[in-house]
């Protein structure tokens, strides 16, 4: 969408009126398909798109903001993130302790939903493999991953875990795991 279209589309009401409501169905059923029905109510979907539709009526302001999707295709991203936030925000509730998966080996589990996979694509064959070398040269990051995506630990509680001096230098480092993961699997994508 370009720039004329945008503003077009902040000055007329019933333009903007339209597109919220052709969306709305196709937002909430994108986030069902993502998260699962159960995981979320019609008010939380609700809740998610009217802040999502905020955030693209802000956007239209900002004359830097350029479009280069279907608004459709916005929302839903939008939408994703926003309910991938709120789901990060409320697993405290849902939280184990230590005690709880003291004997656990998450590495396990994780190979096993992989392999279960019918149709595993390259690319998820070569992040499995990529992250069975992690875990056997050893060091930390293979667990701070697992503590990170598997887990839902923040980063607070992985500078705790492994004794950083702060926030920032565990989110660098996770960065710099994310990275070392990413750079095994596009080797294993090579071959």
């Amino acid at each position: 969408m370009d720039k004329k279209a945008l503003l077009e589309l902040k000055q007329n009401k019933d333009k903007l009126k339209e597109i919220y409501q052709s969306c709305k169905p196709l937002c909430f059923a994108f986030m069902a398909k993502c998260f699962g029905p159960q995981s979320m109510d019609d008010t939380k979907m609700f809740t998610i798109y009217n802040d999502a539709f905020i955030v693209l009526y802000e956007k239209l302001d900002d004359p830097s903001f350029e479009l280069k999707c279907k608004v459709q295709t916005y929302l839903n991203s939008v939408c994703r993130n926003m309910a991938k936030e709120t789901f990060r925000s409320d697993r405290q509730l849902y939280k184990t302790t230590d005690i709880d998966i003291e004997n656990l080996d998450y590495s396990d589990e994780v190979t096993d939903v992989l392999e279960e996979l019918k149709s595993e694509n390259p690319y998820e064959r070569a992040i499995k493999n990529a992250f069975e070398v992690m875990r056997n040269k050893g060091g930390n990051c293979a667990e701070i991953l697992t503590m990170f995506w598997y887990q839902k630990s923040t980063i607070k509680e992985i500078a705790s875990k492994f004794s950083y001096t702060n926030e920032v230098n565990a989110r660098v480092q996770k960065s710099k795991c994310q990275k070392r993961l990413k750079d095994i699997a596009l080797q294993f994508q090579k071959n």
